[in-house]
């Protein structure tokens, strides 16, 4: 088996390339750094020959509409076009809890994930998706992202924060199931109100920063699993924060 990455030289991919290569399976990675541009199509047809399996965890900086939706639709034309002359029989995409159903919040990055997998859904090479929760290890960049005049605004609503490693696996786990189309989400083992989780992880850092509680933009529940998924068995690094 042949696995061509798409981002394999970020924190997913570079993590997934190592799991895979462990396995035997030859690995091929895909991004600015390797010559390849999976927006234009520079180096792409090349690096696709042999190809059974593209795995996607690209991702942009671009966190407004127009900039997330062009990334994000863009590359899975260019990725389905060559896909399907290299002869590629599954494209795995990594995509976030809630954004499938397209109602997670107004924020541009997660329209365009939305936009990512209503194209890769519709694209002519049978693909899986694998949605995960937030990160463990991103929590404090996503305390700065919510950061406003020195005060961390947080919502009151539900954040289920999963292991990075275990999403790795799961990802490599779709990449050996014999039949490609299913959806999976996996979710961290708890459940915390996004204000706690801040307010315990900056006690923890010896962060001063105040949190604020503050109206989330959506449904409490829009960014944790609402069906069937997969629990990671990992806890988040830091004890006695309220389950939610």
């Amino acid at each position: 088996m042949k696995v061509f990455i798409a981002g394999g030289r970020g924190r997913v991919g570079s993590r997934l390339a190592d799991t895979l290569e462990a396995e035997g399976i030859e690995v091929v990675s895909g991004g600015l750094e390797d010559g390849i541009d999976v927006i234009s199509g520079k180096g792409l047809a090349e690096a696709l020959v042999g190809v059974d399996t593209i795995v996607n965890v690209l991702n942009t900086p671009r966190f407004d509409a127009e900039g997330a939706v062009s990334f994000f639709e863009g590359s899975i034309d260019t990725l389905t076009t060559e896909g399907v002359r290299a002869g590629v029989r599954h494209h795995i995409v990594l995509s976030i809890v809630g954004v499938g159903e397209g109602d997670a919040s107004e924020v541009g990055y997660y329209l365009g994930k939305v936009a990512q997998e209503r194209a890769v859904r519709s694209a002519s090479i049978p693909a899986t998706i694998v949605r995960a929760t937030q990160f463990q290890s991103y929590v404090p960049v996503l305390i700065d992202q919510h950061t406003v005049d020195g005060k961390v605004l947080a919502p009151r609503s539900y954040i289920q924060p999963v292991e990075l490693d275990e999403v790795v696996d799961l990802l490599a786990e779709a990449v050996t199931m014999p039949e490609p189309g299913s959806e999976v989400e996996i979710a961290g083992p708890d459940r915390f109100f996004h204000d706690d989780l801040f307010r315990a992880t900056l006690a923890h850092r010896g962060d001063p920063r105040e949190v604020v509680t503050v109206d989330g933009e959506g449904p409490v529940g829009a960014m944790v699993p609402r069906g069937a998924h997969r629990k990671g068995t990992v806890r988040y690094p830091i004890t006695g924060i309220p389950t939610a």
